[in-house]
């Protein structure tokens, strides 16, 4: 629908990204005046305009007066970067960092996505300042996140660990090939820590609406690896356990450009702030498994 308002909108920049969609639902579900970007030509509408990060973002214009931006674009595949780190420099980087100075200079109160990436996983449960990047992807954020910092005090920079929404393939996989008596072959020594997706919505909401300033970090508390989130699905499930042979990353063909030991980080500061602390990650993997909808990020 058109957007016909001399209220500041809500800009969510990459709307068709994961979080990004789901922000954008839940704002206009909400009826609060919001437009989203996109750089796929072909789905721009009244709502979605086009921006694409490679170009020159000192130079874009919303049509729109723009109250808070949330950047959720950008590349975050880890391998691409690797591959690729010059053209996905230019757009992590350089890209992002040109966009929100053009925003803050238009008086904009900007929301930076990042990721645990930023640290090296030799720790668990980090504090925001111990960044200690290890992959392409987490140097990238982290030289990001300095130059959007430098903008002053209009800006939050929101660190996420995985996101858990209702279509995660390899956990509706397992939970269909576990329902099948199917055996799964999970890796012992990978670990993650997941939040749900309504969880992160509405944490970023609350961080938008009171435009409160500096890092915040989503996350659970614990990690689990690969193996033990898949004997809480079929415990879960109800299914044969027995169905469960983990493996180790050594015996698959995965490669990864660094192994994360851990992947929590402090979120000590949502707590204070806002009073609120995520779900246990257990709830969290038991319903990507049994009820993957309740993950679904309208709220």
């Amino acid at each position: 629908t058109a957007i016909e308002t001399l209220v500041p909108v809500t800009l969510i920049v990459g709307a068709d990204s994961f979080i990004g969609e789901a922000l954008m639902a839940n704002f206009q579900r909400m009826g609060v005046p919001v437009v989203g970007t996109t750089r796929r030509r072909e789905a721009m509408d009244k709502s979605l305009l086009y921006l694409d990060l490679l170009e020159d973002m000192s130079r874009w214009d919303c049509p729109y007066p723009i109250g808070v931006a949330i950047i959720c674009a950008g590349i975050t595949i880890m391998n691409e970067c690797k591959n690729d780190p010059e053209g996905s420099r230019r757009v992590n980087v350089e890209g992002i960092s040109t966009l929100t100075r053009n925003l803050s200079a238009k008086g904009v109160f900007i929301v930076y996505l990042s990721t645990n990436a930023v640290f090296d996983g030799s720790k668990p449960n980090r504090l925001p300042d111990e960044v200690s990047p290890a992959t392409e992807y987490g140097r990238q954020k982290v030289k990001a996140e300095r130059k959007i910092l430098q903008l002053g005090d209009s800006i939050a920079i929101v660190r996420l660990t995985k996101v858990m929404g209702p279509q995660m393939p390899i956990f509706s996989a397992w939970s269909e090939d576990l329902r099948n008596d199917k055996i799964i072959y999970p890796f012992s020594d990978l670990t993650m820590t997941a939040v749900p997706l309504p969880y992160v919505i509405s944490t970023l909401k609350l961080i938008a609406d009171t435009k409160s300033c500096g890092i915040f970090q989503i996350s659970s508390d614990r990690d689990i690896s690969y193996a033990e989130a898949a004997y809480l699905g079929a415990r879960a499930l109800n299914v044969n356990e027995n169905l469960i042979q983990p493996i180790s990353i050594s015996q698959s063909d995965m490669k990864l450009e660094h192994y994360f030991q851990y992947t929590t980080m402090n979120s000590d500061r949502l707590k204070s702030t806002f009073g609120i602390v995520p779900p246990d990650v257990s709830w969290t993997i038991e319903m990507a498994f049994t009820n993957p909808q309740l993950l679904s990020g309208i709220i």
